[in-house]
């Protein structure tokens, strides 16, 4: 008998855990899932990088409460999770590829187009969102991180230093890198001008 009262005092207990954990982090979440987006290229892999994130955090909750920042502290705990998951990817012999619709082609990002556009800027503008689609697909999982996280998220390189426990020297070359190198496959991956009839 006595168990079962104890037991019915823990759910209560768990249940406004759950609400604190949710309070601490619901604000978090979009950014946490638009970095795991960039990382991984894909919306499925994404949310499965958030998802592992907030169950491994769950049970750190005494940690999260005497946090300052909690953004940059997920954010490295999710960098981490990311790396381990890429480790193991490359050794694995299942490779993941693009996801693929119904019909068998490949699936779109979403796509922002201004209303007021005409049909040639709508093509321009597609034409601009693959280059630079197929440029970042090419960098790799490195370069994808430091950019996102810096050009993109606007992290300064003290903070990644701290998120991603390396150097800040090592950040600025791999920064450098990463910008040379897409500003390279930007270039080199023009269009090429329509054939005139």
């Amino acid at each position: 008998m006595e168990l079962m009262v104890s037991q019915k005092r823990a759910r209560p207990s768990h249940a406004n855990a759950a609400a604190e954990f949710d309070h601490l982090l619901r604000d978090h979440v979009p950014v946490l899932y638009r970095s795991a987006y960039r990382w991984t290229g894909a919306v499925d892999r994404a949310e499965d990088l958030v998802q592992e994130l907030l169950v491994r955090l769950f049970p750190k909750l005494d940690e999260l409460r005497e946090l300052d920042r909690i953004r940059p502290w997920a954010l490295r705990v999710m960098y981490r999770i990311f790396v381990d998951q890429v480790r193991r990817e490359r050794r694995s012999p299942v490779q993941f590829g693009n996801e693929l619709s119904e019909d068998g082609a490949e699936e779109d990002s979403q796509e922002l187009i201004d209303p007021s556009f005409g049909p040639a800027d709508i093509v321009e503008q597609e034409l601009t969102q693959d280059r630079v689609v197929a440029a970042w697909e090419t960098l790799n999982e490195q370069q994808r991180v430091v950019l996102s996280m810096h050009d993109i998220e606007d992290y300064s390189l003290p903070e990644l230093a701290q998120i991603m426990d390396l150097p800040v020297g090592t950040l600025k070359s791999r920064l450098h890198r990463a910008r040379a190198k897409l500003r390279e496959l930007l270039k080199t991956e023009r269009n090429p001008p329509p054939d005139r009839v």
